[in-house]
């Protein structure tokens, strides 16, 4: 009895090591490292549970494949593991390397195609995310059996291609990928065309390239529906639809802007030559820009539209209206591109108003750098001062004369005499000019300690006339 007991109470410890050892090898981290790596794992569609675990074990994701395939199983893991690309932690568990296998790709490894791309852009987008063969993918775009076989309405798939996220991944070929996404727009396609109220009159595949050229145009949502009754009711009048996007796609020559000489460009999809609908879509529109034509702005009676350049527009219902619309667009472009001054320095130069007697070419004195010349009403070397009448003081709070500057501190000045840096000439009607310049009709005066008189200012002077 108590050999009996024993052998129970060791297989059941045996047991508990054995779950908790299982247990951290299936749900614990393999390994613990210092930086976080990952590393990229392509699963190929219908691979085993063996061949799998031998593909994590040389990318270094699992130590031990025969453990790897006997979890999968325990655990029910292994009829539910999905191929794609997968990027996964190194030493991640067991469990957690089952469980997103069994979810599917995850959004990192997902290839997504934005709204509005032509079949070009959209083949570069898959060669770059999941190594679609650029050039067989395109080939397979403008094959018009391969269309048939998939059932779209053109003999070519532009426009077909629906913009989504797919679990692509590089094991697909391009056949595959075009049939996924050339299904998924079918199927949305014909979801909407089956909503209450949709509009009607037009075929899908008219109803594919007006959505295109609406989503070539719209660059806010909100403008999507109000745009396409804009289409809507050029049509019904026989006007042209006159729309940029399909110049650009004529010309095969993708820009921001398409200038007058494009529109001469003969092509069926120059809708500025065209009436009507061009012969398909010009890009691959989304499912807001196919609801939009199902569902436009009702009771619109717009035919015009013009480009704010912030991604909106402005809509008018009359030629004239349009033409002003566009000279304000201009105007408002103009003014935002000229260059606001920053300051007084990014100004013109100031103007000085002299006195009536002074020549009419010098009517007004120019602030401008130092060491220039000057006339009778001369140039200030500092900008910044106030100034008299006829000129501009470059000392602050020292007296000017009437028609003379002063330019040097504590020295006072007479009615027509100037008081500059020693050893400077000062004339009748005084300048301050650079060292080195001279100056018409002026005497020099070397700093003198006492004012100066109007005419003469040397004491030499004074004692020649005292003595005649």
């Amino acid at each position: 009895m108590k050999r009996r007991h024993r052998i129970r109470r060791t297989l059941l410890l045996g047991g508990i090591v054995g779950v908790v050892l299982l247990s951290g090898i299936l749900f614990f981290p393999a390994s613990v490292t210092r930086v976080y790596e990952t590393r990229e794992v392509l699963i190929p569609r219908g691979a085993s549970v063996e061949t799998i675990a031998g593909i994590l074990k040389a990318d270094g994701l699992v130590k031990s494949p025969e453990l790897f395939a006997l979890a999968a199983r325990v655990l029910g893991y292994d009829r539910h593991l999905k191929a794609g690309r997968y990027t996964i932690p190194v030493g991640a568990s067991i469990y957690r390397i089952l469980r997103q296998l069994s979810s599917g790709m995850g959004k990192q490894d997902m290839v997504t195609v934005p709204e509005g791309l032509r079949t070009d852009e959209i083949a570069r987008v898959l060669a770059a995310q999941s190594k679609t063969d650029p050039s067989r993918f395109m080939a397979l775009t403008r094959d018009s059996s391969f269309a048939a076989s998939l059932g779209v309405p053109a003999d070519r798939l532009e426009g077909y291609l629906y913009p989504d996220t797919y679990p692509f991944y590089p094991l697909l070929s391009a056949e595959e990928v075009a049939r996924v996404m050339v299904g998924r727009a079918l199927r949305v396609f014909e979801e909407e065309m089956a909503l209450p109220g949709a509009r009607e009159g037009l075929t899908m595949h008219e109803l594919v390239t007006l959505a295109s050229i609406v989503e070539a145009e719209a660059m806010v949502p909100s403008e999507r529906p109000r745009i396409a009754a804009v289409f809507y009711n050029r049509l019904r009048r026989g006007m042209m639809l006159q729309s940029d996007p399909t110049v650009s796609y004529a010309l095969g020559i993708f820009r921001n802007r398409v200038y007058y000489s494009d529109l001469n460009v003969k092509s069926p999809y120059n809708t500025y030559r065209n009436r009507g609908l061009p012969p398909g879509p010009i890009c691959s529109p989304g499912r807001a820009a196919f609801h939009a034509v199902l569902f436009p702005l009702p009771d619109s009676t717009e035919l015009y539209f013009v480009a704010r350049g912030d991604g909106t527009h402005i809509f008018t219902k009359s030629w004239e209206d349009h033409l002003a619309a566009i000279a304000h667009v201009r105007a408002v472009a103009k003014v935002e591109s000229t260059p606001r001054p920053a300051g007084l320095l990014m100004q013109g130069p100031m103007l000085r108003a002299v006195p009536d007697s002074a020549p009419p070419v010098l009517r007004a004195a120019i602030v401008s750098a130092p060491s220039k010349p000057a006339g009778r009403a001369g140039v200030v070397s500092a900008p910044s001062k106030p100034a008299g009448r006829a000129g501009v003081v470059s000392a602050p709070s020292k007296p000017a004369g009437r028609p003379g500057v002063v330019s040097a501190p504590s020295k006072p000045a007479g009615r027509a005499g100037v008081v500059s840096a020693p050893s400077k000439p000062a004339g009748r009607a005084g300048v301050v000019s650079a060292p080195g310049r001279s100056t018409k009709r002026a005497e020099v005066v070397s700093a003198p300690k006492k004012g100066t008189g109007t005419t003469k200012s040397t004491t030499a002077k004074k004692k020649a006339a005292t003595k005649r």
